[in-house]
């Protein structure tokens, strides 16, 4: 069954995923609402013996509700005032309150979007196969990597340079860390790969981003490796398990400071013993309720005039959200 021109979810569907199907149905129908008794009916048609008791329909809507209730207030709290989205008092509706065209809206958006753009149980974008491509494409070489260079800048409240491929400028690996050096990163680059470790079809060495936490005084306080996954393979994609390959191939000395790592994801993993052992593997995980803050900051930095790459890049995101947008809507 489906609502509008999104899926209807399953009964078993985890609240997370209801969540989400109303926040898409809230922001792509266009009319900046999503309706929760038009969910719980759906639902509710699907179940194989559906009940004629009003009070056993009534405690499964009370049940469902209070599911979603959790996880909205889970989304809400955890994006510190950049979650575009209101649940009203009494829970029946869910509106869209935001402004794709301001980061504090656009960068969850991106993140709710591409975690609904390969396989969504939810979302068919229709198209050309050239502009459906161009969509996926886009986000996994461009848009995510803007937002998390900018979002790295925030976490490491400093300069934050783009190291992945294919990088905006022309500009080789060994360049790009040259232009930390005056910035106080602490990371000297070799003056030629290191042709015992280079591969040949070798774009980023593995590291999508750096960034480091300046104290005004050599060296820093902390030099992050960011990784950017936007894939649903990013499990598999900790900063850790490149750093040190990175630096043999391209870091001459350095960084000279407490040595961190970070993975930046859209989607939102609700199952806590998951989150937590992979937070153990990937060191950081910012992760679709934390990047819109660490984003903003990163913005922030840039405007006091500290170096923040892929900041003039920004319009593209927003224009990417529409492009999704008219795509899922056909």
């Amino acid at each position: 069954m489906a609502t509008g021109f999104l899926a209807t979810p399953a009964p078993t569907s985890p609240a997370n995923e209801l969540l989400d199907w109303l926040e898409l149905e809230a922001f792509l129908s266009g009319t900046n609402v999503a309706r929760l008794d038009v969910l719980v009916s759906a639902l509710e048609m699907q179940l194989e013996e559906p009940s004629e008791e009003i009070e056993a329909e009534d405690d499964f809507k009370e049940a469902l509700v209070a599911e979603i209730e959790n996880e909205y207030d889970f989304r809400r709290d955890d994006c510190i005032g950049s979650y575009p989205f209101l649940l009203s008092d009494d829970a029946e509706e869910l509106f869209f309150v935001g402004d794709p065209a301001h980061p504090n809206t656009s960068v969850y958006l991106v993140c709710l979007l591409a975690s609904h753009l390969i396989r969504s149980p939810f979302v068919t974008l229709k198209g050309t196969e050239e502009d459906l491509t161009k969509i996926v494409t886009d986000l996994r070489n461009s848009v995510f990597q803007v937002i998390s260079t900018v979002a790295m800048a925030g976490l490491a409240d400093g300069p934050s340079i783009s190291i992945g491929w294919p990088r905006s400028s022309d500009e080789t690996i060994l360049q790009a860390l040259a232009r930390g050096v005056p910035n106080n990163s602490s990371v000297v680059p070799r003056a030629n790969p290191n042709p015992a470790v280079k591969n040949p079809w070798d774009k980023d060495g593995g590291m999508d981003v750096i960034s480091w936490r300046d104290g005004k005084r050599h060296p820093p306080l902390n030099f992050y490796f960011g990784q950017v996954a936007s894939g649903a393979d990013w499990a598999g994609k900790a900063a850790m398990g490149k750093a040190r390959s990175f630096k043999e191939k391209y870091v001459d000395s350095g960084p000279l400071c407490n040595e961190d790592y970070a993975t930046l994801m859209p989607f939102r993993v609700s199952d806590t013993a998951k989150f937590n052992s992979e937070h153990s593997d990937h060191r950081t995980i910012l992760d679709r309720t934390r990047l819109p803050q660490m984003a903003l900051k990163g913005i922030a930095i840039s405007e006091n005039g500290i170096p923040v790459d892929e900041v003039e890049n920004f319009a593209a995101v927003e224009a990417w959200i529409f492009r999704y947008k008219g795509a899922a809507a056909g």
